[in-house]
């Protein structure tokens, strides 16, 4: 799948919810804080949160998938249903709550990562399981995805 825009978050920084299930962006990724974000389900553990520039890209590239495809259809329900669109405050700060921390097992220690067009929230020991099980094999992952696309570096 293709988004059309491609952002520019990157780097990890690690957060702890405060008591009212509120997380911290962190300015280095954030420069400009958006006025909302929009979160939906992520992949392997991942919550995604896009701005909403992005997110609309998100949608067009929804918009394009076949849906008399059954693959299409299931994608296109899990994924729309489960967006939230969330305010960002003055402090730039978003509120999880207990229905989301709930439905995506994620505890008080939070890892927040950019990733280009996006950012994704892990719970901090699913993060951990994740990097330890994929980072012994970057070299790799790197290499198969230069075949794919015909790179030379």
């Amino acid at each position: 799948m293709e988004w059309e825009k491609v952002g520019n978050f990157f780097g990890t920084y690690e957060r702890t919810l405060d008591t009212k299930g509120r997380l911290q962006l962190p300015t280095k990724l954030v420069k400009e804080m958006p006025p909302c974000l929009y979160l939906l389900r992520g992949f392997e553990g991942a919550v995604s949160l896009y701005t909403e520039e992005t997110f609309e890209s998100y949608l067009a590239s929804l918009s394009k998938l076949p849906y008399l495809d059954a693959s299409a259809r299931a994608y296109l329900r899990l994924a729309t249903s489960s967006v939230e669109r969330m305010e960002v405050d003055s402090h730039g700060r978003i509120t999880l709550g207990s229905a989301i921390t709930k439905r995506y097992s994620l505890g008080n220690n939070i890892v927040l990562i950019g990733v280009l067009d996006h950012m994704e929230l892990w719970d901090q020991s699913a993060y951990e399981a994740y990097w330890e099980k994929h980072s012994s094999s970057y070299e790799d992952i790197a290499e198969n995805l230069s075949r794919l696309n015909g790179a030379k570096e």
